[in-house]
């Protein structure tokens, strides 16, 4: 059996989309028209370095760009190289490039029974148009392929009053509900819901989904984490135009697995020094396990549903992985290596700092631009 040890989120930091939503991270940091990217590494070189041997073994690989991921020009090639070296990968998109769509369909079969679409459910924008036919004919595509999918919706103020109507296209199209995730302010430091609704009333309107993913993200927002973390040991976060990594989201990068592939990759656990004011990437990180004092449901549990005809939206080999925690594949810090990384950490952080000099303008660039809101 295939056993799952970490969880690599990959960012695509292209922001080229064909939507334009009001709740997108890009559209509330007015980033649009960024056009700087400079893609360093060949896909070629991209998959040698994450080979098995080098990441410790089996990862969960997410491939996610600021914008949509299927107009990454070299998305095919790289979810085939990287499912080919054995990992599982997953793909986030709303679903409307159909002709990526039905390239990666064409992957051999025991491929795609390691593949997982995460499809992004932008009611609002696509509702009786020809985008809403579309998408719903690519979720059916992936349906009934052997590959595994989710269907997941952003909720926002604007479509509060149409639940009944997503539910019921959803039942139309896909015989199940969506599932919910959770909407953030990413203008403040603090992420608070990005709705004017209280915590109370937004969890009252959007539960009526039934959704396990929303429910988890609602236990863990604005909780912060006091658990040790062992993101940066068991997850790594890594910008693939440049190979620049991080621990997690909102630390400073430490070190380019590109650069050398004959270079071992370091990974250090973020232990008690957890910066961000709650684990907004918790359906994640936290759901495989990644902190293993924090019970949780499985990523199977905030990712599957079960349609009125039986079929399952995480399918057979995907829910073998899907049910797997972390701490199951890897080996726990004790106590006394507990308190010594918790010494040792700040140095490593405070050496990290000076590793990726624009990388480290670029993020004092996006704090100032939080500090005075001028986006």
């Amino acid at each position: 059996m295939i056993k799952m040890n970490k969880l690599i989120l990959c960012f695509i930091p292209t922001n080229f989309c064909n939507f334009k939503c009001e709740y997108c991270v890009v559209s509330q940091t007015n980033e649009w028209e960024r056009s700087d990217i400079l893609f360093k590494y060949s896909v070629e070189h991209i998959i040698k370095a994450f080979n098995k041997k080098r990441l410790g073994g089996d990862c969960y690989i997410n491939l996610t760009a600021q914008g949509e991921t299927l107009l990454y020009k070299d998305i095919v090639p790289l979810a085939r190289g990287l499912l080919e070296e054995g990992h599982a990968v997953e793909i986030v998109t709303n679903g409307s490039v159909t002709k990526k769509i039905d390239e990666i369909l064409g992957f051999d079969e025991e491929l795609l029974k390691r593949l997982f679409f995460k499809f992004s459910y932008h009611y609002k924008e696509i509702r009786d148009t020809r985008f809403e036919k579309m998408f719903w004919d690519n979720v059916r595509k992936i349906k009934k392929s052997p590959a595994s999918f989710t269907v997941e919706l952003m909720p926002h103020d604007e479509i509060s009053g149409d639940i009944d109507d997503i539910c019921r296209r959803c039942n139309e199209n896909i015989e199940a509900v969506c599932h919910a995730t959770v909407g953030r302010n990413d203008k403040k430091n603090s992420k608070e819901l990005l709705t004017n609704m209280t915590k109370a009333e937004y969890v009252s309107t959007w539960g009526k989904l039934k959704s396990t993913m929303f429910d988890l993200k609602m236990d863990l927002f604005g909780v912060k984490r006091k658990e040790f973390c062992y993101a940066g040991m068991w997850s790594l976060l890594v910008d693939i135009s440049s190979g620049e990594a991080s621990q997690c989201y909102g630390r400073m990068n430490t070190q380019n697995i590109f650069e050398d592939l004959t270079k071992a990759i370091h990974f250090m656990p973020v232990g008690y020094s957890c910066t961000q004011s709650f684990c907004f990437n918790g359906h994640a990180h936290v759901a495989w396990g990644i902190i293993p004092e924090l019970e949780s449901p499985s990523y199977y549990e905030v990712r599957n549903r079960t349609c009125d005809d039986g079929v399952n939206w995480v399918k057979k080999d995907c829910e073998v992985l899907f049910k797997q925690k972390f701490a199951d594949n890897n080996k726990e810090y004790s106590k006394e290596k507990k308190i010594i990384h918790t010494i040792v950490n700040p140095f490593f952080l405070f050496a990290s700092l000076f590793h990726d000099i624009p990388g480290l303008k670029r993020k004092v660039k996006k704090i100032c631009k939080i500090i005075t809101g001028k986006f």
